[in-house]
């Protein structure tokens, strides 16, 4: 039986970037894994690969929803030979449903025996709403990575998303666990590191903001695809593996999460020196 990853957190912050590199360490390491691409713009198949396929629910749709005429064999994209990936949207019928396009996906996952033919699947998450939308996916999912960057929305989404898998696991038996944060982009890190030190998140890796990064997606790769690689690119490489490694390894047993008021997001904020 497979083990679900999400990746969650604010739009823009990186976390296509960071499912589509730990989706190749963990296949690096050996691992069978499924990256899934849930955002109705299909960006995650372009972080890994020039490939173009249907998504599931356009197929589906083509299909007329007959699901015994479905096969996942035209959606999914070959990236390595331990890593495949899917798109999920976008739908013209299910549009912005993203509770809908999820149950179709977690259905003929069942259906198909997905979760036996892979080791790992990581959720690449659309959208930076915890709520009722993505309890079909938060049911299925054991562990979740956060990702943000310095600013104060991005801190706000992550702390909302804290405060939601507290919500959950307490009224609604939802069995997710956070693993801890990637801080992406790290340009002025104060407040970060203070938000680390009240909330009790785990701090996984701190990824500066690099050029060279944002030049991957458009070439259809990542850092696993480069010959030669900078001190700053090596370190970050060493870090998603070393991240993929806590995935494959047992729950740890962290400290409690203390998602904090909102107020003190802001006031956190304010603590960062400007930019230079």
């Amino acid at each position: 039986m497979s083990r679900s990853i999400a990746i969650l957190g604010k739009g823009g912050v990186g976390k296509t970037f960071l499912a589509a590199h730990l989706g190749m360490a963990l296949g690096y390491l050996g691992d069978k894994t499924l990256v899934v691409g849930c955002d109705q713009k299909r960006d995650t198949i372009r972080a890994l690969s020039a490939q173009r396929r249907p998504s599931l629910v356009e197929y589906l749709e083509q299909a007329g929803f007959d699901y015994a005429r479905f096969e996942l064999v035209p959606i999914i994209s070959q990236i390595t030979e331990n890593v495949d990936a899917l798109e999920l949207g976008p739908s013209q019928l299910l549009v912005g449903h993203t509770s809908g396009v999820l149950e179709e996906a977690l259905h003929l996952f069942d259906q198909h025996g997905v979760f036996s033919t892979y080791q790992r699947i990581l959720f690449d998450v659309n959208d930076e709403r915890f709520d009722a939308s993505h309890a079909p996916l938060l049911r299925r999912v054991e562990t979740i990575v956060a990702v943000t960057d310095d600013t104060p929305e991005s801190l706000f989404v992550l702390n909302r998303l804290l405060r939601a898998l507290l919500i959950g696991s307490a009224e609604h038996d939802l069995a997710a666990r956070l693993l801890g944060v990637v801080h992406n982009r790290a340009v002025n890190p104060q407040a970060f590191e203070h938000y680390v030190e009240l909330s009790n998140i785990y701090p996984l890796l701190s990824i500066g903001d690099s050029g060279e990064l944002a030049r991957l997606r458009p070439q259809h790769r990542t850092l696993f695809a480069l010959e030669e690689l900078s001190p700053e690119l090596n370190a970050a490489l060493l870090g998603m593996l070393k991240i993929a490694e806590l995935l494959r390894g047992d729950p740890l047993n962290l400290y409690p999460i203390m998602p904090l008021d909102d107020e003190e997001i802001w006031r956190l904020a304010a603590q960062q020196p400007p930019e230079n």
